[in-house]
């Protein structure tokens, strides 16, 4: 494989075996058209968004338009797997491409800045030799200055639909990736370095009929949609009241029929919704769970029940 100079969503419908759900028009995004701004000289990067931009690609791509894009944070300090894993099979699952992506501190190229960005690109090619087998485009992309801004405007100038990282808790104060979990506007794939990376086969979608479920929504057609094989999906609502009442059931399950068309995989529970969904996940061996970003009434920068299971859950989670 070779690199070259390269410049630079979304749904489809719950449309999986056996739905019921007809499909809907994906959103489509205009394609921007970029300029180079690859140079040698001394210059700091300029305002609107990042810089030396390259492709590897191992195989004609799609059209642009209906292909997800998958961004990977990449720090050569981690471990890579299971992060890459992770992603490569995500990509398999939507139809998408993948996108590494490492933030240098610096704001301004120079000499040693340009080797530094050399050794990473090199660090990169290794291990993505190890991932020809999944046949999905790839790219690799240098930006400068390590801050949620630079990340922020990746993903508007780029389209991300899905980034990618590792968390880490702080004991003091906000890590980077509280920063990413809270402040990225896209759909996030939030992974533990210390988990053992398994083939994505029983998806758990907690609903709450905010919002945030039309997103899973859109986001569980996509993979029923591209999915290579049959994915198992369960739904769970949970119910904070000790007992649940007649009408009350009755209500949830009719909001269900009308959001996805059947209330087939609907699992209803009562309980603390943190607390319920992680023993949920423990029982059934979930290897992921797609989660709503923000709950009812909360604002972009995320729910309690959504911080908590990324906090706790044994597998990755995709929060929309």
């Amino acid at each position: 494989m070779r690199l070259r100079l390269f410049k630079e969503s979304k749904d489809k419908n719950f449309r999986g075996k056996g739905s019921k759900i007809s499909k809907e028009k994906s959103r489509r995004f205009p394609k921007k058209e970029e300029k180079s701004l690859h140079s040698k000289e001394e210059k700091p990067l300029p305002s609107d968004g990042p810089t030396e931009i390259l492709r590897r690609e191992t195989f004609n791509s799609e059209p642009e338009e209906d292909i997800y894009k998958i961004a990977v944070g990449y720090d050569p300090e981690d471990n890579p797997y299971p992060l890459f894993d992770y992603a490569f099979e995500m990509a398999k699952l939507l139809k998408g491409k993948v996108i590494f992506v490492h933030a240098l501190e610096e704001i301004v190229k120079t000499d040693r800045v340009e080797e530094e960005e050399k050794s990473i690109l090199q660090k990169l090619t290794e291990i993505l030799s190890n991932y020809t087998r999944y046949r999905v485009p790839m790219e690799i992309k240098i930006l400068y200055g390590k801050s949620i801004e630079t990340f922020q405007k990746l993903v508007e100038e780029f389209h991300i639909d899905l980034f990618a990282f590792y968390f880490y808790k702080k004991l003091f104060g906000k890590s980077f990736s509280q920063e990413l979990l809270e402040y990225l506007p896209t759909n996030l794939l939030v992974v533990k370095d210390n988990i053992k990376f398994r083939k994505i086969k029983k998806i758990l979608v907690p609903v709450d009929f905010s919002e945030s479920s039309f997103k899973q929504k859109e986001f569980i057609e996509r993979l029923l949609t591209y999915s290579p094989y049959r994915l198992e999906i369960d739904f769970v609502h949970i119910v904070e009241e000790e007992n649940t009442d007649p009408s009350k059931e009755e209500e949830i399950r009719y909001l269900f029929k009308e959001l996805f068309g059947t209330t087939e995989k609907l699992i209803l529970l009562n309980g603390d919704p943190e607390e319920a969904i992680i023993e949920l996940i423990h029982e059934k061996d979930y290897d992921l769970v797609v989660l709503g970003r923000t709950g009812k009434g909360l604002n972009q920068e995320g729910g309690r029940v959504s911080k908590t299971v990324v906090k706790e859950a044994p597998c990755p989670v995709v929060l929309v």
